[in-house]
């Protein structure tokens, strides 16, 4: 089973990079910047684990954390040694972890993986649960002004 990654970031850096172990590592990746783009990226797809750039986005990336944490999705959050603040905060709001650049590419890979098997441990306990989720992640996009995006997520989903 492949692994959705959404990476949120302006440049196409961090991007490029994971594009090269899809393969190896069984991933898809897509890139996103703007909340809407995020709410169109979940309107398309089931992600799995959320890469969120603080070095670029800086305070803008706290504010998309706290409304992707609501999706139950890990986040690891990109950050360097300058903006530790940003790196707390985050982590305060329920970032799954943070990795501070420059970083050794396997620990970035271990990172995802990890990230990857919490969202599983949770959908193999708890399959009532994930239906919620479900519904609460078409909820938000309803809530948004998103109507057609909510509506195909749970057509897509087949939530009941």
């Amino acid at each position: 089973m492949r692994t959705r990654i959404l990476v949120v970031e302006s440049s196409k850096l961090l991007t490029d990079l994971l594009k090269q172990y899809e393969t190896t590592q069984e991933w898809q990746i897509y890139r996103a910047y703007t909340l809407k783009e995020i709410r169109q990226c979940f309107g398309r797809t089931v992600i799995d684990v959320i890469l969120l750039n603080l070095i670029e986005l800086k305070q803008n990336g706290i504010v998309i954390l706290k409304k992707v944490r609501k999706l139950n999705v890990p986040v690891l959050l990109i950050n360097s040694g300058n903006q530790l603040s940003l790196s707390i905060e985050g982590m305060k709001m329920g970032a799954f972890d943070d990795i501070l650049m420059p970083f050794n590419i396997d620990t970035l890979i271990e990172k995802i993986i990890e990230a990857s098997k919490a969202k599983i441990k949770v959908k193999s306990k708890f399959p009532l649960m994930e239906r919620f989720q479900n519904v609460l992640i078409a909820a938000t996009f309803a809530e948004a002004g998103e109507a057609e995006i909510a509506k195909t997520y749970l057509t897509d989903n087949k939530v009941k």
